[in-house]
């Protein structure tokens, strides 16, 4: 793999991970920005290794392009984008007030 498509995959894998951790109805939708990434690994059938499997949800031995798979699939299914100060939790309204919960169990 060249160094900028891996770069962008494992800040991908990073985020992945934090958006995964907060429960569905929780979360915010996936960033725009990961269709890039998806798009550049989608034939790509290196190995994950195993804790990038981890965040991804992907079983041992799964390979890039799985990954790429699983991400393109996240955001094809969803009708908006993040906000930026919205990732990778919703930000829920109360008073009209605005405040994230910290709180993050695994999906």
């Amino acid at each position: 793999m060249q160094p900028a498509p891996e770069i962008d995959f494992n800040r991908l894998a990073q985020e992945m991970a934090a958006w995964r951790a907060v429960p569905a109805g929780d979360r915010a939708p996936a960033p725009g920005w990961w269709w890039g990434p998806a798009m550049a690994l989608r034939h790509a059938r290196q190995t994950l290794s195993a804790e990038d499997c981890r965040k991804f949800g992907l079983p041992l031995g799964a390979s890039f392009a799985d990954a790429s798979n699983k991400v393109m699939a996240f955001l094809a299914a969803q009708r908006s984008l993040a906000q930026p100060s919205e990732f990778p939790r919703k930000r829920l309204r109360d008073s009209g007030r605005r405040h994230t919960s910290l709180a993050m169990a695994a999906e």
